[in-house]
């Protein structure tokens, strides 16, 4: 049997030299010999989602939150809630997302301090005025999340808020300035000031927003980078999925159209392995418009259809 210390403490430096399969493999060894304390299940829980485990990743976020608050660390518990309330409504769950997002908004109430947490609160409510097109809001939301991650010096929730903000400007036209945010984003992730959560997420959020901006070279650009990133954690599955559906967009704008496939193909085994429905989506999406390029109708209607399935229009 596997000594549990030697095992927690191979899965911290794994951890930290982002071996993500190797750093699940050690905590849940170590977790099986004695429950992991509050700290540790957060590593636990986000490794498990950067190897694409995204069930138990919930199940972590939910003991660790529970952990954080048994150990007097109600803001620690806070920032668990969030993060499962934001994976739950990615996955259509809006009634457990929403009483998640409940759960953080009255621990920070109870607390009743000033402190970045309030930040992190203000992100769902950003993205949900986003995707119901309600623009002045979300991008109201975001600007003061970017505030309060500057004012505590949060890199993470600075950067996310701007990158936020870009893509609420690209969708009001706002093409310029829009372009100015994600790049101001961009400076901090490449620059190795963001944890590697939110660096997969402003990565794929910024090439996504200059997709829809039509500027092919910034893309090129963000996705060779994010192509980088990725091949730096030869162990991850998360963000790996749309890195490869954004390869294949270039490439499909290169005329490489059967490398394309093979690629939307790989994003969508890896998308789906992540529990990323709308990105599955995406890349069925784009097997189907790659199909359609090359003749083959019949294989890019059932394409479409599966698109459909993970609403994907």
């Amino acid at each position: 049997m596997a000594d549990p210390v030697s095992e927690l403490e191979r899965g911290r430096q794994a951890y930290a030299g982002r071996a993500w399969l190797d750093a699940y493999t050690a905590l849940s060894s170590a977790d099986r010999a004695g429950s992991l304390g509050a700290d540790d299940l957060d590593l636990l829980a986000s490794s498990a989602s950067m190897v694409g485990r995204m069930d138990e990743y919930l199940s972590l976020l939910e003991r660790a939150h529970h952990a954080h608050l048994d150990a007097g660390e109600p803001l620690r518990a806070v920032r668990c809630a969030l993060w499962l309330g934001i994976n739950l409504a990615i996955r259509g769950e809006l009634g457990s997302a929403g009483g998640w997002f409940g759960k953080a908004q009255r621990l920070i109430e109870r607390e009743g301090q000033d402190c970045v947490e309030q930040g992190y609160l203000l992100l769902p409510a950003a993205m949900q005025g986003q995707m119901r097109g309600d623009f002045d809001a979300a991008y109201e939301a975001a600007g003061e999340a970017a505030a309060i991650g500057e004012r505590f010096g949060d890199a993470d929730l600075f950067t996310v808020a701007v990158h936020i903000q870009g893509l609420v400007r690209i969708n009001q036209a706002r093409t310029e300035e829009g372009l100015r945010l994600l790049d101001e984003a961009m400076v901090a992730v490449t620059a190795g000031e963001v944890s590697p959560m939110f660096t997969g997420i402003v990565y794929c959020g910024v090439i996504a927003g200059c997709e829809e901006a039509y500027d092919p070279r910034r893309a090129h650009e963000w996705t060779n980078a994010l192509a980088r990133w990725c091949e730096e954690q030869p162990q991850l599955v998360a963000f790996s999925g749309r890195c490869l559906a954004h390869r294949a967009g270039i490439m499909q704008l290169h005329g490489a159209w059967r490398d394309a496939l093979a690629e939307a193909r790989l994003a969508r085994e890896r998308c789906e392995q992540a529990m990323n429905p709308a990105a599955t989506g995406q890349a069925l999406y784009q097997q189907g418009e790659l199909h359609r390029l090359q003749g083959d109708f019949e294989a890019a209607e059932a394409a479409y259809r599966d698109a459909s399935r993970f609403g994907r229009e």
